[in-house]
């Protein structure tokens, strides 16, 4: 099942104009779209005070939304959890839920794409379609993983890196505030100058625990520093 969903998410984050630097969250969330999962019960998206409210109950599925146009290199949100998702291990398949995620994809660079990277292409576009990212990086509050922590994704290899920002742990309720350098961080874990930022999704899960859990995310921006 996580295979579909590593496959869905490339799917839908493709290039697409924005109008502002930062992602509005308003009443109705327009410009969101939802993709669920056929053999799962679906989150609960909702939003309040101009926060998206992510609710989970043994589900899993995400919101996705384009890019700002011209997105600078540097990316920052305020995110908080209401109710925790246990501590998983973010390494093994079909074991994985979290809090929440924060998704940014990246255009397909066949310039500086790995051998392994362009073999699976052809395959990646036969699913996803023409425009589907080529690389991804996952913002995890969740795992039993130490903060700052690297991994390539179970399920996609190293062209989808999981970086922990926040730990399963940390206190709930009380919002906290993100800013990551993606133009560095990128070129440290690739070796490269970082493409275009394409879209954004945001993901809770927990089709795997089971537990109740319920976050939220506001003021995603980007930024030329």
């Amino acid at each position: 099942m996580k295979t579909f969903i590593s496959a869905a998410l490339a799917a839908i984050l493709l290039a697409s104009p924005a109008l502002a630097n930062c992602v509005p969250v308003s009443a109705g969330l327009p410009g969101w779209e939802r993709l669920d999962f056929d053999d799962l019960t679906p989150n609960k998206w909702t939003e309040e005070a101009g926060a998206l409210v992510a609710t989970s109950q043994n589900s899993a599925s995400m919101l996705y939304t384009s890019a700002p146009a011209s997105a600078g290199p540097v990316l920052s949100w305020r995110w908080r959890v209401d109710q925790a998702v246990p501590a998983t291990d973010l390494t093994r398949k079909g074991g994985d839920d979290r809090s929440l995620s924060l998704t940014v994809g990246f255009a397909y660079d066949s310039a500086n794409a790995s051998m392994g990277e362009r073999m699976k292409r052809v395959v990646v576009e036969s699913v996803a379609g023409a425009d589907a990212p080529g690389r991804i990086i996952d913002f995890i509050w969740g795992g039993n993983q130490p903060v700052g922590t690297r991994i390539e994704s179970p399920y996609s290899g190293s062209a989808s890196q999981m970086v922990i920002r926040r730990s399963a742990t940390e206190p709930s309720g009380q919002w906290q505030t993100e800013r990551v350098d993606l133009a560095a961080l990128y070129r440290d874990l690739w070796g490269n100058a970082a493409p275009a930022v394409t879209r954004i999704a945001v993901f809770i899960d927990t089709d795997d625990t089971g537990v109740p859990g319920q976050s939220r995310i506001a003021d995603i921006c980007f930024s030329n520093g």
